[in-house]
């Protein structure tokens, strides 16, 4: 039996995420409390090429305040459908469409804390145009062989989760 959440109290609304102490009753009777970080969730993509090479974007990153490069990614708009949000960030951030979509399955980045789901995708047969990053993203883009971008993985150079999730799974069905 799971246990279920019998109170809870958003303490902070921001603009993507809501900080809430939750009540939870297990199934013994006990009680705790526990904060959780709610988020809308999000997409991420893995873009591959005829040649197997990966699309990457490098990107500031407030949280360990350092540049990081990922797999183009977004957070999920309100009630958008993870494979729309996955082809808009993609589109958005790298000016990459794509005629073929696989599902990588989902990354849970700290189900500890967080209620974000990132939906990750495989996107091949490339078409490359023009990149329309947010204001507020300062993005540089880079395409380098699926097999070097492993070697970055591996070595622990790179270690952004999703990105890691994503190469490797991608890495796996491209096989």
């Amino acid at each position: 039996m799971k246990p279920t959440t019998i109170a809870s109290t958003c303490v902070h609304r921001g603009r993507i995420v809501e900080v809430c102490t939750e009540k939870i009753r297990y199934p013994s009777g006990r009680e705790y409390e526990l904060d959780l970080v709610r988020h809308p969730g999000g997409a991420a993509v893995v873009a591959v090429d005829r040649d197997l090479r990966v699309c990457l974007v490098k990107q500031y990153r407030p949280g360990v305040t350092d540049f990081l490069w990922e797999i183009p990614a977004g957070k999920l708009d309100a009630r958008e459908a993870p494979q729309i949000c996955a082809i808009r960030e993609l589109a958005e951030e790298t000016g990459v469409a794509a005629k073929n979509w696989s599902s990588l399955g989902i990354f849970i980045p700290a189900p500890g804390i967080f209620t974000e789901i990132i939906h990750l995708y495989l996107a091949q047969d490339l078409q490359i145009g023009t990149a329309h990053p947010d204001a507020d993203e300062d993005l540089e883009l880079q395409w380098i062989p699926l097999v070097q971008a492993i070697d970055k993985v591996m070595s622990g150079e790179w270690s952004d989760g999703k990105t890691v999730v994503g190469l490797m799974r991608a890495q796996h069905h491209v096989k």
